[in-house]
């Protein structure tokens, strides 16, 4: 099996992308992906998914991707941007990251799975990054849990306040206590933390946030 084919089936590369080339740069400890796609491929708007023409390219830009053995790797592709009639110019989805991040998803996953057990700090030593691209890494992840989370019923939450920072700074939690997870972060320790009082929009996005309105 040559590297072009070995690399795009281990990093599920769909049609139309393809790996172009293969490059190893041992002196810098780095593979380096170079992705490309066909002529003829057929594109969507990533606001509403309808199909559009091409209408340029941004330049070519990098994502980290998980190691292979020793060597750190990089894919590369300069993503293609449609015109549509609605929407306008938009950069395309890409199959191996999301959106303004800098590393493909099945990185930022084994970042998630580090951060399970170990502080942003402590990850961000050992995967080689900066804090704030581990804080970003787990921002994102948080966001797609949210987008996928369905309204349910909980019957038992738990409302708690935490300390961070100096000056006396707060936070409320609200937590699903048969499930072990964090449904609501909110700030200070007030009862308009929780939609108690005034408009109520804290209860709404607890709600939007799979809360019912019986365990409120």
């Amino acid at each position: 099996m040559q590297d072009r084919q070995l690399y795009e089936q281990i990093l599920g590369i769909p049609s139309p992308w393809f790996v172009e080339r293969v490059e190893l740069k041992l002196e810098e400890g780095e593979v380096h992906v170079h992705l490309g796609h066909h002529e003829q491929a057929v594109w969507r708007c990533a606001e509403c998914d309808r199909e559009c023409s091409l209408y340029d390219h941004a330049p070519s830009r990098s994502w980290r991707h998980l190691d292979t053995c020793q060597y750190r790797t990089l894919v590369h592709a300069a993503t293609p941007r449609t015109e549509c009639p609605k929407h306008g110019v938009h950069a395309v989805r890409l199959p191996w990251a999301e959106p303004h991040s800098r590393f493909t998803l099945l990185f930022e996953r084994l970042a998630i799975d580090w951060l399970l057990a170990a502080s942003q700090t402590a990850v961000a030593g050992g995967l080689g990054l900066s804090w704030d691209e581990v804080h970003g890494i787990m921002q994102r992840a948080v966001a797609r849990g949210l987008k996928r989370r369905e309204a349910e019923a909980i019957p038992r939450i738990g409302v708690d306040e935490k300390a961070f920072c100096k000056g006396h700074r707060y936070a409320t939690l609200v937590t699903d206590l048969d499930q072990s997870r964090v449904l609501y972060v909110a700030e200070d320790r007030k009862q308009a933390s929780l939609g108690l009082e005034g408009t109520g929009d804290a209860a709404l996005e607890l709600q939007i946030r799979g809360v019912s309105p019986q365990a409120l």
